[in-house]
């Protein structure tokens, strides 16, 4: 360890906080021995007056002297000007909260309002997550507290299923996978067939992009929001056709289809989750939603032909020497047959 120097580029604190340490690496134990190193290396252009005998009153006199004056400014521009970047990876997150906490410490910055608008004004790439982390640090007075709400908002946002994501549907009762291939129904529409099925090392064909119906929509997605899914290893939509019967239990079949037909899929939340946006885990269920009828949860139109809830079960069905899992639509009230978890795969993926 080399022998620290002081030039109003550091706080006086830290300035005598690793002298200590290198005098405690050397075997220098005198006090007197200690502030003399310290008040030899310190620039000869920062005047110390006489008189300074311990090391509470070099750093009173480091503190006031004009360098220290500009060393917190310096700090406090850095803080004003620091941005946090959410798409950075490794302990990117922990990094940035350590530079920060320095830099508010070096500014003697201590005021909790100050604190919480200066980490605000950091994360300016989602509004939404801005207004969340206000909300969980309002009458917060502690900055231990303060920096790990900022933690686990950041941290949530990874977890933020968004438009434009490649996710899986899990179903949860059966624990299969929402899943498509290349072979066709050999029933029904004889379109591609969707069906529920094991998570194999071939990703795609359990791999869906999640899309916005609306052309604006662009960020994350609300429970209420209407969806529609595309297959990835094919490129086809997933479609509900109430015009056929599924083959085996004699329920909506659900297909892929390439002709630009899609079923509109209102996201709508269970009682596991507890955000009003889906996040990765979530076990959410999906009904076909009818731009003619505007219905809640509460109080679904269960008479409207079009809207049709996405299901599964263990009723099974063969082509050839092969066997499926039926995946289906059904209309009347959720039930736990359609329950399916969403895990993300990647943000932002092009088919």
């Amino acid at each position: 360890m080399e022998i620290p120097k002081y030039n109003g580029t550091c706080h006086p604190n830290e300035y005598v906080k690793q002298m200590r340490a290198y005098c405690k690496i050397n075997r220098i134990t005198s006090e007197p021995d200690i502030l003399e190193l310290c008040i030899l290396m310190i620039n000869s252009s920062i005047y110390i007056p006489e008189g300074i005998d311990n090391l509470d009153k070099l750093v009173r006199a480091l503190s006031s002297h004009p360098t220290f004056s500009i060393f917190k400014d310096s700090c406090k521009r850095k803080l004003q000007v620091m941005k946090y970047i959410p798409e950075e990876e490794g302990n990117y997150t922990a990094t940035f909260l350590a530079d920060f906490r320095s830099l508010c410490n070096d500014a003697e910055i201590y005021d909790h309002k100050e604190i919480k608008n200066l980490l605000f004004s950091t994360y300016s790439s989602n509004e939404f997550s801005r207004n969340e982390f206000l909300k969980s640090v309002d009458g917060v007075n502690s900055t231990d507290k303060i920096f790990k709400a900022f933690s686990d908002v950041v941290f949530d946002e990874l977890k933020v299923i968004k438009y434009g994501s490649l996710i899986t549907l899990k179903h949860v009762l059966t624990g299969k996978y929402l899943s498509s291939c290349k072979m066709k129904y050999q029933t029904g529409s004889k379109q591609q067939l969707v069906f529920a099925g094991e998570r194999s090392n071939e990703k795609s064909n359990f791999s869906w992009l999640l899309n916005s119906c609306n052309s604006y929509q662009t960020d994350k997605i609300f429970y209420g929001d209407d969806v529609y899914l595309t297959h990835k290893a094919t490129g086809h939509e997933l479609y509900i056709e109430r015009c056929y019967k599924s083959p085996t239990t004699g329920f909506a079949e659900v297909h892929c289809r390439s002709d630009y037909y899609y079923s509109t899929l209102r996201c709508n939340t269970t009682k596991h989750n507890n955000t009003p946006y889906v996040k990765t885990g979530d076990i959410i269920t999906l009904r076909s939603s009818d731009f003619s009828s505007d219905y809640s949860d509460e109080a679904e139109n269960f008479d409207n032909p079009d809207n049709y809830i996405l299901s599964s079960h263990n009723y099974r069905f063969g082509i050839g020497n092969r066997t499926f899992q039926e995946v289906v639509g059904h209309r009347g009230r959720f039930n736990g047959s359609d329950e399916w978890q969403i895990e993300l795969i990647d943000h932002n993926y092009n088919i």
